[in-house]
C-alpha cells in the first residue's frame, strides 16, 4: 500500500518546521548570551575596542576586537605588555610598552619603526589589553553604522517574534 503524497509532504513540512524552530531557539539563546556577556564585561570595566590601523600587526590585525581591562593600574604594567591609551580627546591607541622611566611609559606599535611621540601617563591610560579576537571588529563597525543598526534591530525583533510562535506537534 502506497503512502499518499499529502502525508509525505506534511511529514516533510513538519520536520523542516521543527528544524527551523531549533535554529531560532539557538540564535535567540546565543543573542541573549552575548548581550549578558557584554553587560557583565562593562560592569567589570572590561571594554571592547576595535583596532582600525595596522600598527600592531601581525600580533593584532586590523579589525581585531581588543578587550581592555580598565581595572589594571598603570603601575602594574610591564615592558612588553599591550595597553590602550588616549592621544588628545578622540584618538584611542593600542600599543606595546617598550620602556618605563619614572611615571612615564613609552610605547610603540609592533609594525612601527619608531616609538610613539608622547609617553603614557595615568591621565591618558585606559587599561591593559587582555584578550584579542582577530577580524571580529568588522561586524562591530557594521553594527555602528545606520544600516547595521536597522539590520540588527530588525533581526532581533524577528527572532523574538519567531521564538514565540506556537510549537507544531503534528
Amino acid at each position: 500500500m502506497a503512502v499518499p503524497f499529502k502525508v509525505i509532504l506534511k511529514s516533510i513540512i513538519l520536520f523542516v518546521w521543527k528544524q527551523f524552530q531549533k535554529i531560532i531557539s539557538f540564535l535567540t539563546s546565543l543573542l541573549i548570551f552575548i548581550a549578558m556577556t557584554v553587560v557583565i564585561l562593562y560592569v567589570l570595566k572590561i571594554k571592547p575596542y576595535v583596532v582600525t590601523t595596522g600598527s600592531m600587526e601581525p600580533a593584532i590585525p586590523v579589525y581585531s576586537v581588543c578587550f581592555v581591562n580598565e581595572n589594571i593600574p598603570l603601575e602594574g604594567i610591564e615592558i612588553g605588555e599591550v595597553i590602550s591609551f588616549r592621544i588628545g580627546d578622540n584618538i584611542l591607541v593600542t600599543h606595546r610598552i617598550t620602556d618605563i622611566q619614572d611615571d612615564e611609559y613609552f610605547t610603540k606599535g609592533d609594525a612601527n619603526n619608531t616609538e610613539d611621540a608622547s609617553s603614557v601617563t595615568k591621565e591618558n591610560y585606559i587599561g591593559k589589553t587582555i584578550l584579542v579576537f582577530p577580524k571580529v571588529g568588522i561586524i562591530l563597525i557594521y553594527l555602528h553604522s545606520k544600516r547595521g543598526k536597522i539590520v540588527a534591530v530588525t533581526l532581533i525583533i524577528l527572532l523574538l517574534i519567531l521564538s514565540f510562535l506556537p510549537k507544531k506537534e503534528q
